[in-house]
């Protein structure tokens, strides 16, 4: 079975929306909506999706894997309590990167009501976002992680090699009790150890039910940033930096 780089494309993206429609799936590629119906009848035929009424869906997303859309739909409410704390640091004019992580997101229409902002991230579902909001985005280059809108590889390294920002949003999967942030994705981990050498300022984001828990990679440790943001105290933590 023979794959086109439009086909691989289309199941990046239904491995983030579990349905989407022909149309949005034209929007998104730039190709016409009759291309993409020959498109999916193919990707049918070979079992990789399935044909529903004005749309399709994904028949085997990655497994264990959250996918982007499915995390932005957890947590909701924690989520928008640290992006609002996390605004109070927005300025006009800044250079503002932002992460894969969902949280970040969040942010978005806060950034959205300030001048001269340019934003930069690795995840493609954020810059699209970013840009039906009107803010002036780079998209880092690199492949999808699992098949996922969160891009790393060496064309996102290099990137963030040479990037310098004014402020860095991330976040990741565990936070423990010494203050240690960690992932479960070693790549991920490592694009956001590159974001960290790139920002002047470096603000974690964190909702509380990460709190306590250790993941594989280690990143980094709460004393080596300037903020952190939570959506709840966290009373048995010694940050060593600054708390909103």
């Amino acid at each position: 079975m023979s794959i086109s780089e439009r086909q691989k494309q289309i199941l990046s993206i239904l491995n983030d929306r579990s349905f989407m429609t022909v149309q949005e799936l034209s929007d998104l590629t730039f190709t016409s909506a009759s291309s993409i119906r020959r498109d999916l009848t193919y990707l049918q035929d070979n079992g990789l999706v399935k044909r529903l009424h004005g749309g399709v869906s994904s028949v085997s997303p990655i497994a264990n894997v959250a996918s982007f859309y499915d995390r932005t739909h957890k947590n909701v409410k924690e989520k928008r309590i640290i992006a609002q704390k996390a605004s109070l640091l927005l300025k006009d004019g800044q250079t503002i990167l932002l992460d894969s992580s969902t949280t970040a997101t969040f942010l978005l229409p806060y950034i959205a009501k300030h001048h001269n902002i340019t934003i930069f991230t690795n995840n493609l579902s954020t810059a699209l976002h970013a840009i039906e909001l009107g803010i002036h985005t780079h998209c880092l280059g690199g492949h999808s992680i699992g098949g996922s809108t969160a891009l790393s590889g060496t064309e996102t390294f290099t990137a963030l090699a040479n990037l310098t920002v004014d402020i860095l949003f991330f976040s990741s999967q565990s936070l423990d009790k010494e203050g240690n942030i960690s992932d479960m994705t070693e790549e991920e981990n490592y694009a956001r150890k590159l974001m960290l050498d790139s920002a002047k300022t470096k603000v974690f984001l964190c909702d509380g039910e990460k709190f306590n828990t250790q993941s594989t990679y280690k990143l980094c440790n709460l004393r080596e940033l300037d903020y952190a943001v939570f959506d709840i105290p966290c009373p048995d933590l010694d940050p060593q930096c600054k708390l909103l």
